[in-house]
């Protein structure tokens, strides 16, 4: 596709661009429709599922790289509930259907403790972070879209700036001191998919450079505001499988998924990402590189 150098000093190549790709990795054994996750591409978990409390909810999974380890369920089962950290310090909040809880579930690498609960009641909320670190923004609950946003320090949360734009299950990835929030879904209105995005730097939410298409519901990894990778979702009918990545001020498109998915989990980072659970069947894990 055309010429390409070599600097031995520097240890570079130069010419063509080289491309990521998706490549099949095993399924969940349980999860298949969650998008409660977190980790890296080889060490991650699944937990709940996007659903109104299924017999699944409270079972969890761990990802190895390889395949899928069935953990100890979590201490009760709330569908619609969201996740992040790493497989030593993982937390899962919220959920509930028809009635939303506030309940946090830790995990330490070995067992589920009870932490501190969130501020208020909510589901489908984004969230990224370390488990006792989180960062929980937007979500549903009340009757309503939130624009709340809530930073954990192990046994407290704090409320901090509003999202400009309330809705729920948007994809964030980042800390609670530099994040991105992108898509998500405005309900009752039909309801309305997004695909506004906004970055949070530890205090405040600014207006970024919208998606190139409305979606909610998807698979996203990533550091921060300057760098995350969005694949799947829906934009309100059927599932997608393109992807796009941000780079602090524009979006570009990147290797498809081999099969469209929504509610999904996303791991690790813009260049070693994971997606695992899907929706509608079959159950199924890619791997990106």
């Amino acid at each position: 596709t055309g010429e390409m150098w070599y600097n031995s000093t520097s240890q570079t190549l130069k010419g063509v661009v080289l491309g990521g790709a998706w490549s099949s990795a095993p399924a969940p054994g349980v999860n298949a429709t969650s998008f409660s996750s977190g980790g890296t591409q080889t060490a991650a978990i699944l937990s709940g599922a996007a659903g109104a409390n299924p017999p699944n909810a409270a079972k969890a999974e761990e990802y190895d790289g390889s395949s899928w380890t069935a953990l100890t369920d979590m201490p009760a089962a709330y569908g619609y509930n969201v996740s992040c950290g790493t497989v030593s310090d993982w937390a899962s909040m919220g959920g509930g259907y028809p009635s939303h809880v506030s309940t946090v579930y830790d995990w330490n690498g070995s067992g589920w403790t009870t932490g501190a609960s969130l501020p208020a009641a909510s589901i489908e909320a984004g969230v990224c972070g370390p488990g006792q670190q989180a960062l929980y923004c937007g979500g549903y609950g009340g009757g309503t879209n939130l624009t709340r946003t809530s930073e954990r320090s192990g046994a407290s949360w704090t409320n901090t700036g509003n999202m400009t734009v309330g809705r729920y299950i948007p994809g964030v990835t980042g800390t609670k001191a530099d994040a991105l929030a992108s898509g998500g879904v405005v309900y009752p209105s039909s309801p309305s998919y997004k695909d506004f995005v906004e970055s949070y730097n530890g205090s405040s939410w600014t207006a970024e450079t919208a998606l190139p298409s409305v979606r909610a519901y998807s698979g996203c990894a990533g550091s921060g505001s300057n760098d995350q990778f969005i694949f799947g979702g829906t934009p309100g009918s059927g599932s997608l499988s393109n992807s796009f990545k941000y780079d602090g001020s524009s979006w570009t498109a990147d290797a498809s998924l081999a099969v469209a998915r929504n509610g999904l989990g996303g791991f690790g980072t813009s260049t070693a990402a994971l997606c695992g659970g899907n929706h509608p069947s079959p159950s199924a894990s890619e791997e990106y590189n």
